[in-house]
């Protein structure tokens, strides 16, 4: 693999499984010095050893942890160039069967965390200009009656990252969003197998459905991630990346 990230810092919200891991894995493979950041310290230290990257134990709810996870990212590398917000959490609820901390759950980790990273990130990305990518998904646009504070909760990121983009880019921050249709991750593997007995052929059958007829990989969502992170999407900020295989046209 060509390396595009060579020697740039990157830190990785939720990064410990699922599409974070694979984002770290994508992106220490193209160069970047990783930094694996999550609340499940076994599989964080897991990832990071494989990958020859660092684990730092961070809980976006907290202020505290989002600010001492920059601050240790900048400690042992010296700067930060990457940061991405992928940590999130994503509850089958419907408006009727939600609470209100249920709700702030949600948004706790899907938006405030985002801020609250990005907020300690921006003094040391202005100094390299950086790069911010947010972790979307298409139920911002159009909304999914089992999960109404996880698609709220996204709309509000992908309005945020639009705002940091225009706010930053005086300072050559590049804010982008990357749009995820369905993945089977495995939280979405779990979440399925609760809901059905069986997430594996649930997802595999309803991605038949879709236009390209499959779900897509975490791996192809990293994809995306290492080119809004490198060099060569230097003039792309503000962007919602749609890696979606088509779910939403």
């Amino acid at each position: 693999m060509r390396s595009r990230l060579n020697d740039k810092v990157a830190v990785v919200t939720g990064s410990t499984r699922g599409i974070g891991e694979a984002i770290v894995r994508r992106l220490a493979a193209e160069g970047a010095r990783v930094v694996v950041s999550g609340i499940d310290s076994a599989d964080g230290a897991r990832v990071a050893r494989e990958i020859g990257a660092t684990y730092v134990d961070a809980d976006v709810r907290s202020p505290a942890r989002c600010e001492s996870l920059i601050d240790e990212v900048v400690r042992e590398h010296g700067r930060i160039d990457v940061l991405v917000n992928n940590a999130g959490v994503f509850p089958s609820l419907s408006l009727e069967a939600s609470t209100a901390e249920a709700w702030d759950e949600v948004f706790s980790v899907n938006v405030r965390g985002a801020y609250l990273c990005s907020r300690a990130a921006v003094p040391h990305l202005k100094k390299a200009g950086g790069v911010i990518v947010n972790i979307g998904t298409t139920l911002a646009y159009r909304g999914s009656e089992d999960r109404i504070a996880y698609a709220a909760s996204k709309g509000a990121l992908l309005s945020m990252t639009k705002t940091m983009a225009h706010a930053f880019a005086k300072d050559r921050i590049r804010c982008n969003w990357v749009t995820v249709g369905w993945v089977a991750s495995p939280g979405e593997i779990a979440l399925r197998d609760a809901l059905t007995g069986n997430g594996l052929a649930y997802l595999a059958e309803r991605g038949e459905r879709t236009p390209f007829g499959r779900i897509e990989t975490t791996e192809e969502i990293a994809a995306g991630v290492a080119y809004l992170s490198s060099d060569e999407a230097a003039h792309v900020t503000g962007c919602e990346l749609n890696i979606s295989g088509g779910l939403w046209i």
